[in-house]
């Protein structure tokens, strides 16, 4: 089974969000640690508390985006001692954000946060490089977290899957639904749920299928309706992918940890 999730670079507050949980079947969002190498906004970082309060809780993906391929925008320092820098900075924003502490240091398992690659196919050698010295630092006794990675489900999930076995994949394929938008949404209230096994890459725990979505209408907590234009869609084996040990009972619309 898998949930449906949304994501945005920038917070569309508080009421749109819980407006969403009340009146959607979506349960997850991603959720920028800013500033970031290659991403300043920082609009999410305020809002765990308030994302986990609406209704039974939303499930969040934290998402770093690092350095990035020198043909695409951002920053670009592709170096093993960048990596462990960059490992460093995450994990200060996702104590700052709140993810290990409070609340949240009771959810089963290490929090994940999902390094942000933006550019697909097999990356070169210095790219990995910094990808694997990130993945150790996030790893090890020196944060509260556990690796994980937002990549094209082309060559590039299994390249690094290649050389961190542990890492959990977010891919991106836009390919299936780029003339298909007008599938997303079944009715008003209720967002498509493909399989990420059927991302094009077998190994994905979560696929970003649809990018640049036009906009999401919902009703908020006052009874006004509202609509937010420019959306990703997200489909996930785990309702919440920064704790994928927790569980959801779909019947009761209850967290199970």
């Amino acid at each position: 089974m898998a949930f449906a999730g949304i994501d945005r670079l920038a917070y569309p507050g508080n009421a749109f969000m819980a407006g969403l949980m009340t009146n959607t079947n979506l349960l997850w969002t991603g959720f920028y640690l800013a500033p970031a190498p290659s991403q300043g906004n920082t609009s999410w970082m305020a809002h765990l508390a308030d994302l986990r309060a609406m209704g039974p809780g939303w499930g969040v993906a934290p998402v770093f985006v690092g350095q990035q391929h020198p043909n695409g925008p951002g920053s670009h320092t592709l170096t093993a001692e960048q990596g462990r820098k960059d490992a460093v900075s995450a994990a200060q924003l996702a104590d700052q954000a709140g993810f290990a502490s409070g609340d949240e240091a009771d959810l089963p398992g290490y929090p994940r946060i999902y390094l942000d690659i933006e550019i697909g196919g097999t990356l070169p050698s210095n790219f990995v490089s910094y990808v694997n010295a990130w993945c150790e630092v996030i790893r090890s006794d020196q944060t509260a977290y556990l690796p994980a990675v937002y990549c094209s489900f082309k060559d590039t999930a299994a390249q690094l899957l290649a050389s961190n076995d542990d890492l959990i994949v977010w891919v991106f394929n836009i390919n299936q639904f780029l003339h298909h938008h007008d599938q997303a949404l079944p009715d008003p209230a209720t967002f498509l749920v493909p399989e990420p096994t059927e991302s094009g890459f077998a190994g994905a725990t979560a696929w970003q299928w649809i990018q640049g979505f036009a906009s999401v209408t919902t009703t908020l907590p006052d009874g006004s309706a509202k609509t937010v234009n420019n959306w990703d869609l997200d489909s996930s084996d785990a309702p919440d992918p920064s704790h994928p040990a927790r569980t959801w009972d779909d019947g009761t619309g209850t967290w199970g940890v």
